[in-house]
C-alpha cells in the first residue's frame, strides 16, 4: 500500500445495524473494518458489516516490510477494507489481511461501502415514521432491494425517480411502510437529469422549402411546451441537420418526448413534399 493510499485513509461512519446476511463472513471477500486495539504483533478489527464481529489481522498481513510499524499503516477507529484469509467457523475466529487488498478494491468496495451507509440512513428515517426498528426493515425490505436492484440504495432511488411502488405492494409490504418509504425517497434522493438527443435530416428542393422547415421547427418548438418536467432544445448543426436535446430526470420520459418530437417533425415535413429521417444518437442507423 503506498504512503499517498494511507494519507487519504477515509473516515467512514458506524454502522448501527448489522447488514451482511451471513454470520460469518468467506475466505477471499472484501470486509470493511474498524481498527480497535493495535499491538506489535498485529491488530484487532470490528467487521462493521457483521455488526461489529471482532477479526484479527497480523502483523505481517499489514506492513510490507519490517523497517515500519504497525501505527504506520493503521490507527485507532480507522476505517479501511481488509480481505478475510482465514475463518474457523466453530470458534469463530477470523484473520484478516491489509496487505492482501488492491487499491482498486478498495476504491470499489469504500464506493459500495458508502451506498450501504446511505441506504441505512434512510431505513432510520422511515423507522422514526412507522415505528419498526432499522434492523428489521434492512431484513425484511433491504435484502429484497439487494436481490432486486444489486444493493439497498437503488431501490430508494428507482422509487424516487419513477414514483412507483408497485414493487413494494408485490413484495407484501404494509401500506405504512409503502408510504413512509415513497416520502423520504422522494424527499432525500436527488435524480440527476440525463440528456438524449437526436438528429432530424430535412431535405426539400422547392423555392419555399426553408420557409417550410422554418415552420415546422417552430411548431415543434410549441409542441414541446406541453411536456411537463423536460426541457427541450432545437437547433441546426448545418442544414440539412437539426438536433434535438430532451433533458428530464426520467430516461424514459425524454427518449418518449425525443421519440414524438421527431415524428412530429418529419410528418409535418413530409405533408410540405420533403424529405426528412431521424437517427438517435448513439444508435446506427
Amino acid at each position: 500500500m503506498s504512503k499517498k493510499t494511507k494519507e487519504k485513509e477515509q473516515k467512514i461512519p458506524i454502522l448501527s445495524v448489522k447488514v451482511a446476511r451471513k454470520e460469518l463472513p468467506d475466505v477471499g471477500e472484501l470486509v470493511i473494518g474498524t481498527v480497535s486495539k493495535i499491538f506489535e504483533h498485529g491488530a484487532y478489527v470490528l467487521l462493521d458489516e457483521y455488526g461489529g464481529l471482532e477479526a484479527y489481522a497480523p502483523i505481517n498481513e499489514i506492513v510490507q516490510s519490517w523497517f515500519h510499524s504497525i501505527k504506520d499503516y493503521l490507527k485507532p477507529n480507522q476505517k479501511t477494507v481488509f480481505r478475510v484469509i482465514r475463518v474457523d467457523p466453530k470458534r469463530k475466529l477470523i484473520d484478516i489481511s491489509l496487505r492482501k487488498v488492491r487499491d482498486e478494491e478498495k476504491r470499489e468496495k469504500l464506493m459500495k461501502w458508502k451506498r450501504t451507509l446511505r441506504a441505512v440512513k434512510l431505513f432510520e428515517l422511515v423507522s422514526q415514521k412507522v415505528g419498526i426498528p432499522t434492523q428489521e426493515l434492512v431484513e425484511k425490505i433491504g435484502w429484497k432491494f439487494e436481490d432486486i436492484y444489486g444493493d439497498m440504495l437503488k431501490g430508494f432511488e428507482e422509487i424516487a425517480k419513477t414514483g412507483k411502488t408497485d414493487i413494494l405492494i408485490k413484495l407484501g409490504i404494509p401500506e405504512k411502510i409503502v408510504n413512509a418509504i415513497y416520502e423520504i425517497a422522494k424527499e432525500h434522493i436527488e435524480i440527476p437529469e440525463v440528456t438524449i438527443s437526436g438528429i432530424i435530416r430535412m431535405i426539400n428542393i422547392k423555392p419555399d422549402g426553408v420557409e417550410h422547415i422554418k415552420n415546422v421547427l417552430i411548431k415543434a418548438q410549441e409542441k414541446a411546451k406541453e411536456y411537463k418536467d423536460v426541457k427541450v432544445k432545437i437547433y441546426v448543426l448545418g442544414p440539412p441537420r437539426y438536433r434535438i436535446d430532451v433533458t428530464s430526470k426520467d430516461p424514459k420520459k425524454a427518449d418518449q418526448v425525443l421519440k414524438e418530437l421527431a415524428t412530429f417533425i418529419i410528418e409535418g415535413f413530409k405533408k410540405k413534399g420533403g424529405e426528412a429521417s431521424f437517427t438517435k444518437i448513439g444508435e446506427q442507423k
